[in-house]
């Protein structure tokens, strides 16, 4: 007879990557001494230390001790200096947090800078700054001593630099050494010239977020002209609109030849800047607009020159991409996994009757409408084109009212997911965990619930109101309880 101390370390290497959190180590430890032994080390993995009292942190002898088995590494607060003096021989994960200074700025830069020199391994760098403070040294440490760095997030909203100083130009320098990095905070392109002195050649992915109001942004789309080699671009403004016309000059010479994932904010863009972007772009397989005059120029580039390619189009707040635009999307997308737009006529629907070529869609969010239409015959093919879509995992029907001129909510006719509408069509999407029809007026009963349950194996998140009789409500959320509906966040494409 066989026990669990006869397991090969290969599967107790595979129980341990099944292991999330402290707790479940915890008790996988106290098991035997064989798991121990074999999993104690996990505990070390991944460390947190924050001066915050209420936080439990391990003390400075036991993180000198365990060093060699730190993986990531968190510091919340500036600690005593003993913190920043140890040698973490496998570190790769840095995470710096300060929120409060009990001590002069210039210190907590000096000993940032000393614990990256003793830590050369670290590739990805997270900087979260709710304090004022400009560091130097640090991004003078990460420039000489890390070997291969990969990923630099800054947040907070708080780090700075000073226009020409000293601290400008290691900030830059440090940008230029990064594969991605992750910027959310005051505006560093406008507020200075530095980076033009350097090569941004490694950089790869970009995603940029200001949060102060400053006039204008030339200085980030010129230091967003030198990242050449850019594959992914997310930008977007806190507090005004993003203009184009500086960024649609450069696509026109080719700038960023490897592009494939372009998302933008907010932006004054005209159809026809937009339409230059999308036509001197090679084909995209990321599309994001949050809002803009998305019109027929910069629709017919994207249909003519990305359709093929695109795997994630999101337009969902743009109203002036139309249902007949989604529809087209819907129809010749065939890579297409993730969708968002605004709304979608189930009478254009109907004109157009195309089989929908997104066969490995995997999220859907937009509205269907059904208009003055009373026909069933429009239903019905509603739920045949969607019960093709054998890979769903997320699906999002709900409707954004619309404010009429007495302020009151005006809702749009929409199909009612119901057995005796056509519901029973889409027993297809097994895969499905995601279903939400807000404010869209359901009257569900409670067998086209159970029909739902009994079909979606998967299904962890659940609409709370889509009956409007109360007592077939109460049934319904007794139902989806039982099934584990809407207890915590799931994983979403982003």
């Amino acid at each position: 007879m066989r026990h669990i101390t006869d397991l090969p370390t290969e599967v107790l290497t595979v129980i341990g990557d099944f292991l999330p959190t402290r707790t479940s180590i915890h008790a996988a430890i106290l098991t035997c001494k064989l798991f121990h032994e074999h999993f104690t080390h996990l505990l070390w993995r991944a460390v947190a230390v924050s001066t915050n009292a209420s936080t439990l942190s391990p003390d400075l002898r036991s993180l000198r001790a365990h060093a060699h088995l730190v993986h990531a590494l968190s510091y919340d607060g500036h600690l005593q200096k003993e913190y920043y003096s140890i040698s973490f021989s496998r570190l790769t994960s840095l995470h710096l947090w300060i929120n409060g200074l009990e001590s002069m700025p210039q210190e907590l830069d000096a000993d940032w800078s000393i614990l990256l020199m003793l830590n050369p391994s670290v590739r990805d760098i997270e900087v979260l700054a709710y304090t004022p403070i400009c560091l130097t040294n640090f991004w003078d440490a990460a420039v000489i001593s890390l070997h291969s760095p990969r990923r630099l997030t800054i947040g907070g909203t708080q780090m700075r630099v000073n226009l020409d100083g000293e601290d400008t130009k290691a900030f830059w320098r440090a940008c230029s050494r990064f594969e991605e990095i992750n910027y959310k905070g005051r505006d560093q392109a406008a507020a200075s010239r530095g980076f033009v002195d350097y090569d941004y050649s490694q950089l790869r992915r970009l995603r940029y977020k200001s949060t102060d109001f400053a006039p204008h942004a030339p200085g980030q789309v010129d230091w967003v002209g030198k990242c050449r080699n850019l594959t992914q671009f997310r930008w977007q403004f806190s507090t005004r609109l993003i203009p184009l016309q500086q960024f649609a000059n450069l696509a026109q010479m080719s700038t960023w030849p490897l592009l494939e994932d372009l998302r933008i904010g907010r932006t004054s863009g005209t159809d026809e800047q937009l339409g230059i972007i999308l036509h001197h772009l090679s084909p995209l397989k990321h599309w994001a607009l949050k809002s803009g005059d998305f019109g027929p120029s910069a629709f017919h580039q994207l249909r003519d020159r990305h359709f093929d390619s695109l795997t994630t189009l999101r337009m969902a707040k743009v109203d002036t991409f139309t249902s007949p635009m989604a529809l087209a999307a819907l129809s010749y997308c065939s890579q297409l996994k993730v969708f968002e737009a605004g709304r979608i006529s189930l009478e254009d629907l109907h004109l157009s009757s195309r089989p929908w070529a997104c066969r490995r869609l995997k999220r859907l969010k937009t509205f269907f409408t059904m208009g003055d239409s009373k026909d069933n015959e429009t239903e019905t093919l509603f739920f045949e084109q969607l019960s093709k879509m054998e890979q769903l995992e997320e699906i999002d029907v709900s409707q954004t009212p619309r404010l009429g001129s007495d302020y009151k909510a005006i809702y749009e006719p929409a199909p009612q997911w119901r057995l005796d509408h056509g519901l029973s069509r889409m027993s297809t999407l097994s895969r499905l965990w995601s279903f939400k029809c807000d404010r869209t007026m359901q009257d569900m009963r409670v067998e086209d619930v159970e029909w739902m349950l009994a079909h979606w194996p998967l299904l962890r998140m659940f609409s709370r109101s889509v009956s409007l009789g109360k007592d077939t409500q109460r049934l319904i959320t007794a139902l989806i309880e039982q099934r584990g509906c809407n207890n915590g966040l799931l994983f979403t494409y982003e």
